[in-house]
């Protein structure tokens, strides 16, 4: 489906008064399907076209290409081999488009908006009247921002959905919160609930302000500028800590302050003693680590459901 068509349907469900979600629940399909309609990054089917056409009351032609073809009129006054022209110079288009389906391809028009799409990264952009719309293929993210609100979708399997409701509630992940200040006092920065009290006023406090704080001190009273920056490695530190308080995941504890502790030990060796050989070996381990980390968790939980 070509952006044009994608743009009659996006005009056609704005017409109806229709939100996505809800032509979605009429239609029986995902929010994410009708959202790929309307950016021509797949087509409905026969079943949804006719349906969609009997929803809005007309034809499959108007419902595709906006005004019903071919009309009489439109022959007589010579329209016909305008519109011939028009679908040579769109096969012009797509011929061009296919020559160089390795390169970013962009469409910008007052109607439709910007869109661009690059094939090699499985990334695209539309930026039109329905909002703005980012997705990534390959990473499994999409990001909706318009006038239906905000909706945020990581598909991969620790990822979240993420969605601002017309009566100003926030779902996150199927639950329902009333306000985005519920919803941050509920969940940690995860987007998980807390399991203790500890845990959450431990995710609560505001360490970084602190170690932002404690770096300006540093460096006006002692003028340790470049040894403050270490304080940064830190706050991952801090916030794996809290996780371990409120999971007692031990392997997601190690695999953060593995990484940060190396890191902050390689730079310290180039950067202060400027002995970056072999401190660069410890680099080499984190991936191992992190490796062996997950690998723990997956044994430990066959464990369990066994």
């Amino acid at each position: 489906m070509d952006l044009a068509m994608a743009q009659h349907l996006v005009d056609r469900r704005k017409a109806a008064g229709l939100s996505q979600e809800a032509l979605a629940a009429q239609l029986g399909v995902s929010r994410q399907a009708v959202s790929k309609w309307e950016r021509s990054e797949s087509s409905p089917d026969t079943d949804n076209l006719i349906a969609l056409a009997a929803l809005y009351g007309v034809s499959l032609d108007e419902l595709l290409y906006g005004e019903a073809a071919n009309d009489a009129d439109d022959l007589e006054d010579g329209s016909a081999d305008t519109e011939t022209a028009d679908v040579a110079d769109e096969a012009e288009v797509s011929a061009g488009h296919a020559d160089c389906s390795d390169k970013p391809l962009v469409d910008i028009s007052l109607a439709r908006g910007i869109h661009v799409i690059d094939p090699n990264k499985g990334e695209e952009v539309h930026v039109g009247w329905s909002g703005i719309h980012v997705t990534n293929e390959r990473k499994g993210e999409e990001v909706h921002v318009g006038p239906d609100g905000v909706h945020i979708d990581t598909l991969e399997d620790d990822g979240h959905s993420v969605r601002t409701n017309d009566d100003g509630t926030v779902t996150i992940d199927g639950e329902t919160f009333s306000s985005w200040k519920e919803a941050h006092d509920k969940l940690d920065h995860h987007g998980k609930h807390f399991h203790t009290k500890v845990g959450r006023a431990w995710n609560k406090f505001p360490f970084p302000a602190l170690v932002t704080l404690a770096y300006l001190v540093l460096g006006i009273v002692y003028g340790t500028w470049g040894m403050g920056l270490f304080l940064v490695f830190l706050v991952p530190v801090y916030y794996a800590i809290g996780d371990f308080i409120d999971r007692r995941h031990l392997s997601k504890l190690i695999e953060v302050i593995y990484p940060a502790a190396a890191i902050a030990w390689f730079l310290y060796m180039w950067l202060c003693l400027g002995q970056p050989h072999p401190a660069w070996i410890i680099l080499i381990t984190i991936p191992v680590i992190k490796a062996l980390m997950r690998w723990c968790r997956k044994q430990w939980k066959h464990r369990k459901q066994a």
